[in-house]
């Protein structure tokens, strides 16, 4: 039930999960349809985190993120196997994904006081989209390995943007690289760290900031304001 376009952490980490999950929904009567829509209420719970802005709710929602980014594998995995894929379908998730990662940039630059930021995020997200939907998909890429690892509406693109004049292999590594299921878990695994800029103007009650601006070096989160 896996597809030859997931990437390395729909490959190791996503798909395992959700084929166990999957297998568990078939005992059910539940519609692909049906589990996109209910699985959306993940993203929604998750902005509510990240707009707060500290470390443990981005840790949270960028965990509740990563948790709709493997059941959102679910889906397409009941389709397949009940023989329900459709276009409608197909759309459906296509569209949810997509507003799920406007409201994640959305929300994330507003939890960081980096609104102006989540907002271009949000602009260049939409405007690719646009591209991707107005370009030709009907187009065999390289070899057969590179055409069949690409989803068909990316393969226009690629087709178009010259980027196979740096290699068939370098192509590849990009485009595995840059998918949404590991921008989704690369960002889980920094918000752990710490390694995300948190806005301390959040994380601590602005009464004791104004009295002990030094507290905000000695905290154990390292916590650092937005620039």
């Amino acid at each position: 039930m896996s597809k030859p376009q997931d990437g390395f952490a729909s490959r190791f980490l996503n798909r395992p999960i959700s084929r166990r999950v999957t297998r568990l929904l078939l005992k059910f009567p539940i519609h692909p349809s049906a589990w996109t829509i209910l699985i959306f209420f993940l993203p929604l719970s998750a902005c509510v985190f990240l707009v707060r802005g500290d470390y443990l709710s981005v840790v949270i929602g960028a965990a509740i993120f990563q948790a709709f980014s493997i059941l959102d594998g679910c889906d397409g995995e009941i389709a397949r196997a009940k023989n329900l894929e459709s276009k409608f379908g197909e759309r459906l998730d296509h569209f949810c994904d997509f507003l799920a990662s406007l409201l994640y940039v959305l929300a994330l630059g507003s939890g960081l006081h980096r609104s102006s930021e989540g907002i271009v995020c949000a602009v260049l997200i939409t405007a690719n989209e646009s591209l991707l939907r107005t370009g030709k998909s009907e187009r065999s890429v390289a070899s057969s390995t590179l055409h069949e690892s690409l989803y068909v509406r990316h393969r226009g693109m690629i087709g178009d943007s010259g980027l196979l004049s740096l290699g068939e292999r370098f192509v590849w590594w990009l485009f595995q690289l840059t998918k949404r299921d590991m921008a989704v878990f690369v960002f889980l695994i920094l918000a752990s760290l710490d390694l995300v800029p948190i806005s301390t103007a959040r994380a601590l009650p602005s009464d004791a900031i104004d009295r002990t601006p030094s507290a905000r070096l000695q905290s154990p989160l390292r916590f650092t304001r937005s620039r």
